[in-house]
């Protein structure tokens, strides 16, 4: 009897910390060799930098809902390359009026749209500094969560080092990507990630990075370039992964050479977009809009 409440203590404990979640973001700066890469298992963690502000006092006109004066830690944005908010899972864009920042005629003028130009999935900030926005087509107004980003621009997790593998990871609502990576960071391995929501990219490889990605999805994050976005130099590979619900593309790619094989594509306005000379070889893909 002993051995057996012993024995479900611990499978108890196993399963909380298979689903610890995490408020802070994660930096790796502890990597291995090419002969023995170093191994982070999240075990299932999730890493949500989100911060729930549905509960604010907010004026409703409908489905567009405006805070009652300036959010703390959310002042306006000009950035409109990423999510600036979400509805539960959906990301929202940032907008700006670009034909009254022409007329101005002010170098780098910055004139957020009207609140009743707003169409569904959109935001802006009013001169006061309230922010608005309008509810997404289907989700009815006061039945889903309103999640803030961080203040600042952080991403869940950030690979600042080589010859490391990263699996059993969950990354939400980060102000910049769910997965970063930057510099000369090469062996770098992502299994069964899972990168959700946030403001900019799922997975971002920057400078010369070399990385290999497999059995990971990549939904619903918010950039203008797409859930992936590989730049640079980076070399990429991206195997038996899915993709959906990402704002613009599935894959943006605008780095060295990337390949993309077995992954499963819905849900997007676009799958894979080539930009410059960057080479990107396919094969066995499914896309369905």
């Amino acid at each position: 009897m002993i051995l057996r409440l012993c024995l479900i203590a611990l499978l108890c404990c196993a399963h909380a910390r298979a689903q610890e979640i995490r408020r802070m973001p994660l930096v790796l700066t502890q990597g291995g060799t090419p002969e023995q890469p170093a191994v982070f298992d999240g075990k299932g963690m999730v890493i949500d930098l989100g911060i729930d502000i549905t509960g604010l006092e907010w004026a409703r006109d409908g489905d567009l809902w405006t805070s009652r004066g300036p959010l703390p830690g959310h002042p306006p944005v000009t950035d409109t390359q990423r999510a600036g908010l979400f509805i539960e899972e959906i990301p929202l864009r940032i907008m700006r009026d670009r034909a009254a920042e022409q007329e101005s005629g002010e170098p780098g003028k910055v004139i957020h749209a009207a609140p009743d130009t707003l169409k569904p999935c959109e935001m802006t900030w009013t001169t006061d500094g309230s922010l608005c926005f309008r509810w997404p087509a289907g989700r009815s107004p006061g039945t889903a969560r309103i999640i803030q980003p961080p203040a600042k621009l952080a991403s869940c997790v950030v690979i600042a080092c080589s010859h490391i593998t990263v699996r059993n990871i969950t990354a939400m609502h980060a102000a910049n990507d769910g997965f970063n990576i930057h510099g000369h960071r090469v062996g770098i391995r992502l299994e069964n990630v899972k990168a959700f929501s946030n403001g900019d990219e799922g997975i971002s490889a920057h400078e010369t990075v070399r990385m290999d990605v497999f059995d990971s999805e990549i939904a619903w994050n918010g950039s203008a370039a797409g859930g992936v976005a590989d730049v640079n130099d980076s070399v990429t590979t991206y195997t038996n992964c899915e993709l959906h619900h990402n704002v613009n593309a599935a894959f943006f790619f605008d780095g060295k050479h990337h390949r993309v094989t077995n992954c499963l594509i819905h849900h997007q306005d676009k799958d894979i977009v080539i930009r410059g000379d960057a080479v990107v070889e396919q094969s066995g893909n499914v896309w369905r809009k």
